[in-house]
C-alpha cells in the first residue's frame, strides 16, 4: 500500500497542477487566486486610476458622482460647459441670468415724434377740432405748469410795450405842442417825422419781441421739454423774421395816416396774418410764404378762429383793467392758446396740458 493519500499532495513528488493548493486562498468562479496589485471592482480606492476607456463620459451632459444636479450651481460649481446661457425668450431654468438682447423696454408710453428721448414728455395726436374753450383751458395749464418763463418773458414784453407807449406819446405830444405855437393843426403834427420814425422803431421792436413769444410757445405746446427762459431768445430764421417785422411796420404806420378806415384794416390784415410768425419759425418759412400760410389757414378755419380772436380780447379787456398786472397772466395765455389753435388746426403734434 502506498502512503501518498489520494487527494492530498504527493510526498516526494511534484505538484499537481490541476488540484489547488489548499494553502492557498481561493477565488470565486477561478481556480487562481486574484492578482495582488488590481483594486477590487466598483470603486477605485487608494488613488488608484479608474480602467481605461470608461473615464469621462462623453457628451454635454455632466457625469455621474459628486458633480451639482441640474438646475442649479450650488457650492460654487460653474454649470456644464456649452450650456449657459439658455438660449430663447423663455425664463431661464436654475436661475442663470437671461440673454442679451431681450431686456424689457423702458418704463412709460413714449411717442415718437421728432428726437424725443426717454425721461421727455410724451407727445399725443392733435384733437382735430378746434374748440375754444379747450384753447383757454390748455393756455391757462401750461402757464401754469411753467410759470417762471412766462412771467419773465411777459415783464419784458410789458416793459418794452409801455416805453413804446411813453416814446410814442411823448414825441406826439411834443410835436403838437409845437405845431400849435406856430399855429398848426394836430393833425400835422401828428404825421411829423419824429413821431412817424418813433411809431415805426416800437412797432418793429415789437413784433422781434412777439417772435420770441411764438418761440416759446411751440415749444410749450409741441415740444418734448418745456421752454426755459433762455430758450425763447433762440430764434432761428432770423433775416425772414427781420423782413416780416418790417412788412407789418410799413403796414402799421402806412394805415395810420387813414382815420378809422385804417385802424379797421389794421386788424383784419394782423387777424388773417397771425400765424404767419408760427409758420416761419416752425416750418422755416420765408417771410411772403409764411403770410400765405397764415393767410390760407385763417380763411379755411375763419369761424372758429374767429371766436377765439373775440374770447382772447375779452380775457385781455380784462387783465387790463387790473391795472396792468392781469396782462401777466392774460398775454401768455393768449399766446399759448393760439399756438395750441395752430397744432389742432395743422394736424400736428401736441403736449398734455399737464
Amino acid at each position: 500500500m502506498s502512503e501518498n493519500p489520494p487527494n492530498g499532495p504527493q510526498y516526494g513528488g511534484e505538484p499537481n497542477p490541476d488540484q489547488p493548493d489548499p494553502n492557498t486562498p481561493q477565488t470565486p468562479g477561478s481556480g487562481y487566486p486574484p492578482p495582488s496589485n488590481y483594486p477590487p471592482q466598483g470603486g477605485t480606492p487608494g488613488g488608484y486610476p479608474p480602467p481605461p476607456g470608461n473615464y469621462p463620459p462623453q457628451g454635454n451632459y455632466p457625469p455621474q458622482g459628486n458633480y451639482p444636479p441640474q438646475g442649479g450651481a450650488p457650492g460654487g460649481y460653474p454649470p456644464p460647459p456649452g450650456n449657459y446661457p439658455p438660449q430663447g425668450n423663455y425664463p431661464p431654468q436654475g436661475g442663470y441670468p437671461p440673454p442679451p438682447g431681450n431686456y424689457p423696454p423702458p418704463p412709460g408710453n413714449y411717442g415718437n415724434y421728432g428726437n424725443q428721448n426717454y425721461g421727455q414728455m410724451p407727445l399725443g395726436p392733435s384733437p382735430g377740432r378746434l374748440d375754444v374753450g379747450a384753447a383757454l383751458s390748455y393756455g391757462f395749464d401750461k402757464f401754469k405748469a411753467n410759470v417762471g418763463p412766462w412771467l419773465g418773458i411777459t415783464a419784458i414784453v410789458w416793459v418794452v410795450s409801455a416805453v413804446g407807449v411813453i416814446i410814442t406819446f411823448a414825441s406826439t405830444f411834443t410835436a403838437a405842442m409845437a405845431a400849435a405855437e406856430n399855429g398848426d393843426t394836430a393833425v400835422v403834427a401828428t404825421t411829423s417825422g419824429v413821431a412817424i420814425v418813433v411809431t415805426a422803431i416800437a412797432t418793429f421792436v415789437s413784433y422781434l419781441v412777439n417772435a420770441a413769444y411764438v418761440r416759446g410757445a411751440l415749444d410749450e405746446t409741441g415740444g418734448p421739454q418745456k421752454p426755459t427762459f433762455g430758450r425763447f431768445f433762440q430764434l432761428t430764421n432770423v433775416p425772414q423774421i427781420a423782413i416780416l417785422a418790417l412788412i407789418w411796420t410799413v403796414a402799421s404806420v402806412v394805415l395810420s395816416f387813414v382815420p378809422f378806415l385804417g385802424t379797421v384794416l389794421l386788424i383784419v390784415i394782423g387777424f388773417l396774418a397771425n400765424f404767419a410768425l408760427t409758420f416761419l419759425l416752425d416750418r422755416n418759412q420765408p417771410a411772403i410764404e409764411s403770410i400765405k400760410s397764415s393767410i390760407d389757414l385763417t380763411v379755411k378755419n375763419f369761424g372758429p378762429l374767429l371766436l377765439l380772436l373775440l374770447a382772447l380780447a375779452a380775457i385781455n379787456i380784462v387783465g387790463a383793467l387790473l391795472c396792468g398786472l392781469g396782462l401777466l397772466v392774460t398775454i401768455p395765455v393768449s399766446v399759448i392758446a393760439t399756438n395750441y389753435a395752430y397744432r389742432v388746426l395743422t394736424g400736428g403734434p401736441l403736449s398734455p396740458a399737464r
